[in-house]
């Protein structure tokens, strides 16, 4: 027989406050993005007002004269400019790619939507530059997660799916919801019967869900060309780095007296009072928000510009090995904040407009401590560079090389693996007749 007893359980578990809720949802935005929903946010919300800013517009550097040069324009006047979309993803393609991999990653960027999905097909691609369609999907499924995050992709779902896991993590559930149900998020019934999940934890990945962008190029300039705008500054001085967050046309926020004073009056009914607790708790959240998203998205790039300093100055071979969790650990937040905070945020150097996830790479360990596998794929190009066409390297050969020069441990099929990312082909179809 079974018997019954009652106890007790302490947990700790996050409830989504909609005050927290919309600090989270700040946090993932750009600086135009943002802009649009203070926006919209004034005009609903009856707790918020705007203080008049009677300051000069916002100029990221007081002093110009030493950015004078005889031969080149004064810096302000490059601040001005504003990179288009496809200047964005250029840069980017000379980060990420090599060889007949920048190609493949043009002729992707010159064929998108207007929404930022590929408009043509995939062998359409492959034949017109006449490689394997494996090559140039491979190429496809590392483009779609350059800033915009999905950009590239083959449809509306598959964007959304690279943007969650991006920003929230991968889930198998959002997943299918995202592929077989996109148009039924609202059906939280339907959709908790379908999938068993319980409705707390369904409204929860819905409310991430509804964070993200409905396709790649949303809420950019609506002109014919798409432009982004830099969320923070960054400008080398030599010795160190100067640092401004963007907050150009970014309202300044406060709290209206009146509408506090009628939250407590007595005679209102339940629902009234509802609605206005509820535009309230948005109110803070939105101000929380804003001062939360501009403290940490300046002590995460002050991080990642003094720590990877060699990269923006010479180069991506420079880029040494960085994770969210090495940032995280550092700043003491949370890995999904630091992720939320870099996913389609973009920094203004003198070198150009760089995605802030450029900035990160993951790691192998080496004899003389963690390198970036970006460095190794770098010095594996080299070495092939470098080699007797008449003999040229295995990739076992590399893998030696790499060891005892360099005392990087890497298998044979990593080197393979790292070769063919590369399009290099092997050391057979390399050699040369004498």
């Amino acid at each position: 027989m079974l018997k019954q007893t009652l106890s007790l359980k302490l947990q700790n578990k996050l409830v989504l406050t909609l005050s927290l809720k919309q600090q989270l949802s700040l946090l993932l935005l750009p600086t135009i993005e943002l802009k649009e929903t203070i926006k919209q946010e004034l005009e609903e919300n009856p707790f918020l007002e705007e203080i008049i800013n009677l300051e000069p517009e916002y100029e990221p550097i007081k002093d110009l004269s030493k950015y004078y040069d005889e031969e080149e324009k004064p810096l302000l006047s490059r601040i001005a400019y504003r990179p288009t979309l496809y200047d964005t993803l250029d840069f980017q393609i000379d980060l990420e790619f090599e060889g007949i991999e920048k190609d493949i990653a043009h002729e992707i960027a010159g064929n998108l939507d207007e929404k930022g999905l590929l408009a043509v097909s995939i062998n359409e691609i492959a034949s017109k530059l006449n490689v394997n369609s494996e090559i140039v999907e491979g190429i496809r499924k590392r483009f779609v997660k350059l800033e915009p995050t999905g950009i590239g992709a083959l449809s509306l779902e598959e964007a959304l799916i690279v943007q969650y896991e991006e920003r929230f993590g991968k889930d198998s559930i959002v997943e299918r919801i995202l592929r077989e149900d996109v148009w039924n998020l609202n059906n939280t019934d339907y959709l908790s019967k379908k999938y068993g999940v319980d409705k707390k934890e369904l409204d929860e990945k819905i409310f991430y869900i509804k964070m993200l962008r409905p396709y790649p190029t949303f809420n950019y300039s609506q002109e014919t060309t798409e432009y982004v705008e830099p969320d923070v500054y960054v400008y080398d001085r030599g010795d160190s780095f100067d640092i401004k967050v963007n907050e150009t046309g970014i309202p300044k926020l406060k709290l209206t007296s009146q509408y506090r004073k009628l939250i407590s009056d007595r005679s209102l009914s339940p629902e009234v009072r509802k609605f206005l607790e509820d535009k309230l708790q948005k109110a803070i959240g939105i101000m929380k928000g804003i001062e939360l998203r501009r403290e940490n998205l300046y002590r995460i790039t002050e991080l990642l510009v003094n720590y990877q300093a060699d990269f923006l100055r010479k180069g991506k071979e420079y880029l040494k090995p960085l994770t969210l969790k090495d940032i995280a650990s550092k700043l003491d937040l949370h890995e999904s904040t630091v992720s939320r905070i870099v996913s389609s945020k973009y920094m203004q150097t003198d070198k150009g407009l760089i995605p802030l996830k450029a900035f990160f790479a993951s790691k192998l360990q080496t004899s003389g401590g963690d390198i970036s596998t970006e460095k190794v794929k770098y010095m594996v190009c080299e070495l092939i560079e470098n080699e007797d066409k008449k003999k040229p390297l295995s990739d076992q050969a590399i893998a030696n090389i790499l060891k005892a020069k360099y005392g990087i441990k890497i298998a044979r099929r990593t080197v393979t693996k790292y070769r063919e990312e590369l399009n290099i082909p092997d050391s057979r179809t390399r050699r040369t007749k004498p």
